[in-house]
């Protein structure tokens, strides 16, 4: 009896120790597991959209004081004429840091898939899901406190979107676009990115290019360079008014 129980004792380590070896491979293999789809993550970094956020962000309310659009920007067809002048202008020089200096206005578009179109009703409440609101000029804006940091625009003139028949709206492709400000401009751009790239996802389109190709890390760099660069030739200009005045 003694020997038996001996026997049933040692039995029951060797069990012990058997659970403990497959339960530590399987954690092994399920972090090989994680591993793997780690590396097959897209490779658009934060740096180029910067820490993405898998929520919907803050939400900001635009009042009917919210009005602070530039004056430049006068009439709605800037949305696609003004994205495609720049396109045109850009194209003649591959080198985006010395074409894209001098341009306060950065375009980007949001097409549909081939043979699919934009709804209506899902371009309204995919841009209020990601915090962009229905207000000045008819078009829908991303706002910061009372100032527009970048705007949301029917592609199709006129531009604006008619808060009746939204719902019933058609369109090949929406126009998002800033015009580089006072302040955070590096970051107004960020926002301006990661948003229009989860709104992309939302509408199941592509994000795009002001040459309407799809959006790739080096254009988010170009655009950061753009911004970069017209701030600093603007600043030379303030101070070069400065020294003519003194």
């Amino acid at each position: 009896m003694e020997s038996l129980r001996w026997i049933l004792l040692a039995a029951g380590i060797v069990f012990v120790i058997v659970i403990y070896f497959l339960g530590r491979n399987r954690r092994q293999r399920k972090q090989s597991m994680i591993d793997e789809l780690d590396d097959d993550l897209p490779a658009f970094s934060a740096q180029s959209l910067d820490d993405v956020d898998e929520g919907v962000g803050q939400v900001r309310i635009i009042t009917s004081n919210d009005s602070q659009i530039d004056d430049d920007i006068e009439s709605l067809n800037v949305t696609a004429d003004t994205g495609q002048q720049a396109a045109t202008q850009n194209a003649a020089d591959n080198n985006a840091a010395d074409s894209n200096a001098l341009n306060d206005i950065i375009v980007l578009y949001i097409l549909p898939k081939p043979d699919a179109i934009l709804a209506g009703a899902q371009i309204n409440s995919s841009a209020q899901a990601m915090g962009l609101r229905f207000g000045e000029m008819n078009i829908f804006h991303y706002m910061d406190g009372t100032r527009s940091v970048f705007s949301l625009a029917n592609m199709l003139e006129p531009g604006s979107f008619d808060a009746d028949t939204i719902h019933d709206l058609k369109t090949t492709g929406l126009t998002v676009f800033m015009q580089i400000r006072a302040g955070d401009p590096l970051d107004d751009l960020t926002e301006m990115l990661q948003r229009s790239y989860q709104l992309a996802g939302l509408l199941d389109a592509r994000l795009c290019n002001h040459k309407r190709e799809p959006l790739t890390e080096q254009d988010a760099e170009n655009y950061r360079t753009q911004v970069s660069n017209f701030v600093a030739a603007k600043a030379r200009v303030e101070t070069a008014e400065l020294s003519s005045e003194t």
